[in-house]
């Protein structure tokens, strides 16, 4: 079974430089979460819903290494896979705004991940495939 994010981690290492990382990489990773998952509040109008994508999120962003309907409900808790497909399928949430918040987290980090890199703006290159595993051309 999958870990969710903590602050702590077990890290088995003798180089305390690799377990600082690998401590410190935790932290990031939940506090990006938690940053993504309320910039995408207001997409939801109903508290349970968001609930579900939150732990939807988890699910996704843990070590799962089955990521089907069932491994997921017993990740986050449920008996079954049926909150986790009603979310999918039935919820309603505004999508839309959802890709928009999504989109724009998703390349404020790309943007920080270059500025860090010392590159200047527009000179990070991504590479991008899609549900097909298709590489995608453009700019």
């Amino acid at each position: 079974m999958g870990q969710p994010l903590r602050d702590h981690v077990l890290v088995r290492t003798t180089k305390s430089e690799a377990a600082a990382a690998a401590s410190i990489g935790v932290r990031t990773a939940g506090r990006k979460r938690d940053e993504l998952l309320g910039a995408l509040h207001s997409c939801f109008a109903r508290g349970e819903v968001f609930t579900q994508a939150g732990k939807y999120v988890n699910a996704l962003m843990s070590d799962l290494k089955d990521r089907n309907g069932w491994a997921i409900a017993k990740f986050v808790g449920d008996r079954t896979p049926d909150k986790t497909q009603r979310l999918l399928g039935r919820a309603v949430w505004d999508t839309a705004a959802a890709m928009s918040v999504v989109r724009r987290f998703a390349a404020s980090g790309l943007e920080s991940a270059a500025r860090k890199q010392g590159r200047r703006k527009g000179r990070l290159t991504v590479l991008a495939l899609d549900e097909t595993g298709q590489e995608k051309k453009g700019t």
